[in-house]
């Protein structure tokens, strides 16, 4: 796996970051997203939970003088959270531009644990079934790597329904 991604261009560089959930199978889950769809990392951001939200809405934030709604992607896919260490930081995230979306996309903010690293393409893993993950139709794909299990989430499907809707 390249680390050395700094020079490969944007197209071929991702960020990983570990779930905030117990180990499947005795490995690690990682989300991962394409450097493309980061905006920003903040840290110590004010989240204020919005009533009557679903679950896997911990709340609203404000970034750059907009409202985003802060995600649990771990809700979102049913899996268990641990909340051992509830993570600081946030990361704004952009979901993909379609001919439908608004010019800059979608964006929400995703809990992450400091060890975010970024990657370059391509990594070596390997596809894997995934009957341990409740909400499969949130998935791209979920893939077995050296340090784990990657979960390449739709965040545009996570956005508009999470847990289950937003077919």
């Amino acid at each position: 796996m390249g680390t050395a991604g700094v020079q490969a261009p944007a197209e071929q560089r991702v960020l990983i970051y570990p779930a905030q959930t117990p180990m499947i199978s005795n490995r690690q889950i990682y989300f991962l997203f394409s450097l493309l769809q980061m905006e920003d990392i903040l840290m110590d951001v004010a989240v204020q939970p919005v009533p009557f939200s679903p679950p896997y809405i911990e709340g609203v934030a404000e970034w750059q003088d907009n409202v985003l709604p802060v995600l649990s992607l771990e809700q979102c896919l049913g899996l268990a959270s641990d909340n051992t260490g509830r993570a600081k930081r946030l990361m704004v995230v952009r979901a993909a531009r379609k001919a439908d979306t608004p010019v800059n996309g979608y964006r929400s903010m995703l809990r992450v644990v400091p060890s975010i690293r970024m990657v370059t393409l391509p990594i070596p893993c390997t596809p894997v079934s995934v009957e341990w993950l409740p909400e499969q139709s949130l998935v791209r794909g979920v893939y077995e790597w050296e340090k784990g299990f990657l979960v390449v989430v739709k965040i545009d499907k996570s956005l508009l329904g999470g847990n289950g809707g937003g077919n």
